[in-house]
């Protein structure tokens, strides 16, 4: 897979998007940024929640009115940022959001558009559309370490198009 290829799945419905988080956990490595976009309602806070769970940790909740949650006790320490609250991009200057983008922890950041300039330039991008009567999920690369994880995530689905099966 090429850096510009571009993952396109269609989710179910909730236990298909934690599943595909789940499927992220099992293809996160320490330093990874994951950074999710969508409308209210799109699925971001169920894909934390089952990356999270995949991982050990506790369920994650919406960190909308605390910006930050720290989910220990996995494989990976993860940093969930919730970005849906900040509309002036000097309150987001402000955050030093670099300080959640740990060597040793895995970090997703919903509402990711709202900082596009604060965030890594490697990261993995995670569109999340409603699409009834479920979402679609397009995942790209944006360097070679957010590529990495973009291949190892594609690997089952590449064996699952093998099949007969399809992922969009």
């Amino acid at each position: 897979m090429d850096s510009a290829q571009v993952l396109h799945l269609t989710l179910d419905g909730p236990e298909a998007t934690r599943a595909l988080g789940a499927q992220l956990a099992a293809a996160a490595e320490p330093g990874d940024a994951i950074c999710l976009v969508g409308p209210l309602g799109a699925g971001k806070t169920t894909l934390v929640d089952g990356c999270a769970r995949a991982m050990g940790a506790a369920p994650a909740r919406s960190p909308t009115f605390v910006l930050a949650h720290r989910y220990d006790g996995g494989r990976l320490r993860i940093w969930h940022l919730d970005l849906y609250r900040l509309d002036d991009p000097a309150q987001v200057a402000d955050l030093d959001l670099a300080q959640y983008f740990e060597r040793s922890a895995v970090t997703l950041v919903e509402w990711a558009d709202r900082a596009p300039h604060e965030l890594p330039a490697d990261a993995l991008r995670i569109v999340l559309e409603v699409a009834p009567p479920g979402r679609r999920a397009t995942i790209q690369a944006s360097g070679p370490a957010s590529q990495a994880l973009l291949e190892r995530l594609a690997a089952p689905h590449r064996r699952s198009e093998a099949a007969g099966m399809t992922t969009a």
